[in-house]
């Protein structure tokens, strides 16, 4: 469901090396708004004159003409706001810090472009842009704008259909060299770029809230006092930035992740300067870390623990459903979910019930798609040995009702009771909801031929709801 805290990618609209004959235009354009003193409409008719001169020649009427290579030269200057080169000012236009330290660089434009890409990366997403490439190109061997919009959806970002944004983005990094046009990325220079390593991402995301929080006042703290802190004030500390957290787990929940993972040293004596609580120190992993940058990162809703998972291969992630460890095996339930609701063009809204939380038993994920109409999925996968009940199926309608769901999917490591497929039936043709049930066999397939499988299962069922629900229009009155 889109929302406004959905996060997004900027809008470029005009503003691309592309449209304006490459990279180094933006060095004219900032030298622009200085030379014309941020006079906005001096500063587009220059726009329109450089660059926008030939357009709109479809158009007849020459002050028709002029006003669309206007309005093209206004979305450029909109595109640099977006971009953090001009302040929120409309007139006069007044370059930001940023855009005053790239045009210092117009003599050395490629320390300039970097200086920008550093920007993109860090503050407007392209840190984001460059992992959703980096993934889709491990899981499908190949990266295109589509898919990488795809995976965005996915995410959680709000991509609109037919959206330019991600393939703008990807041109001015392809300006710094830091992708090239088959969004191959130069991972020593992004990393240089953003400050910040793909491992560093994957290990601060994997971290809970409060154990964010214990890193951050450990970090604040070390500014000035560098010694060893007592678990007791560093509790207090937690305590006055308002952090929730059960004081008897924190050894459990907070301690020995942080220090297993190589966050922070915990020193535990018997006796002496600290308590039975210890003395914890920040490592020079924990100081290093930009972690306020990384803080401020938008994945989406995801659980961290999922997002950097998301690349794994449907086989995998099938396979990963038989794992010994519970916890494994949960991962692998809400991957299946979040990689069968993507399959189908859905994108996930809520992870209800989750499959770590369960022991890896089922899963809850609810899903909706814009296509030609709006449809909001519920899918409930059971991992189990056991034949599925009609419980199962009853529960999911009740939750269908209640969330105005108009599909709701049942996919389970098993099969179905006889029972579960008459209902499903019968609720098909007497309701407006309509009931998809993906059992072993159709797993299989679909970890075999891939999405393909899935949307040919998923078609079968849609003709037999066209079927089933053709009698419920000689229920409707006749005038």
């Amino acid at each position: 469901m889109a929302s406004d805290n959905q996060p997004k990618l900027p809008a470029a609209n005009e503003f691309t090396p592309g449209q304006l004959g490459g990279p180094e235009v933006v060095f004219d354009l900032l030298q622009m708004v200085v030379d014309l003193k941020g006079d906005r409409a001096g500063i587009a008719e220059q726009v329109r004159q450089e660059w926008f001169l030939d357009s709109a020649k479809e158009r007849k009427d020459p002050a028709e003409q002029e006003a669309q290579q206007l309005k093209r030269a206004h979305n450029v200057l909109t595109g640099m706001r977006q971009y953090g080169l001009l302040e929120d000012s409309k007139d006069p236009l007044v370059l930001t810090p940023l855009g005053e330290e790239i045009l210092d660089h117009k003599g050395k434009p490629q320390e300039g472009l970097r200086i920008f890409a550093s920007f993109l990366l860090r503050k407007r997403n392209g840190l984001e842009l460059a992992e959703v490439a980096r993934s889709v190109l491990a899981r499908d061997g190949a990266v295109t704008k589509k898919t990488v919009d795809a995976e965005l959806r996915n995410r959680g970002f709000a991509v609109s259909t037919n959206s330019s944004y991600s393939g703008k983005l990807r041109q001015w990094l392809e300006a710094a060299n830091v992708m090239d046009d088959n969004w191959k990325i130069d991972e020593k220079l992004l990393e240089d770029l953003a400050g910040v390593s793909p491992s560093d991402l994957d290990a601060w995301r994997t971290l809970t809230d409060e154990q964010r929080a214990t890193l951050e006042v450990l970090r604040i703290r070390a500014e000035g006092d560098l010694t060893p802190l007592p678990s007791s004030q560093l509790l207090d500390l937690l305590d006055q930035r308002g952090v929730e957290f059960d004081k008897s787990q924190v050894r459990k929940k907070i301690y020995d992740p942080l220090k297993k993972s190589g966050w922070i040293d915990h020193e535990v004596g018997s006796s002496g300067r600290g308590g039975k609580g210890g003395l914890i120190t920040p490592t020079q992993k924990a100081l290093d870390l930009d972690a306020e940058f990384l803080g401020g990162l938008k994945l989406g809703d995801l659980p961290a623990d999922l997002q950097k998972q998301l690349d794994t291969p449907t086989e995998e992630i099938i396979e990963g459903l038989e794992s010994k460890d519970t916890g494994k095996k949960g991962i692998a339930l809400e991957l299946l979910a979040l990689r069968l609701a993507s399959d189908v063009g859905l994108l996930p809204v809520e992870l209800r019930l989750r499959g770590v939380q369960t022991g890896g038993a089922e899963v809850d994920l609810v899903a909706e798609g814009a296509h030609l109409h709006f449809s909001r999925w519920l899918f409930q996968c059971k991992n189990q040995v056991s034949r599925v009940g009609l419980s199962v199926l009853a529960k999911e309608l009740g939750m269908a009702t209640l969330l105005k769901a108009q599909v709701v999917v049942i996919v389970t490591t098993s099969s179905f009771a006889a029972s579960v497929r008459d209902f499903a039936r019968q609720a098909s043709e007497s309701s407006a909801i309509q009931i998809i049930l993906l059992d072993e066999s159709s797993l299989n397939a679909y970890k075999a031929k891939g999405p393909r499988a899935l949307r040919n299962e998923l078609h079968g069922y849609a003709r037999q709801a066209l079927t089933l629900k053709r009698s419920q229009l000689a229920e409707v009155p006749k005038e």
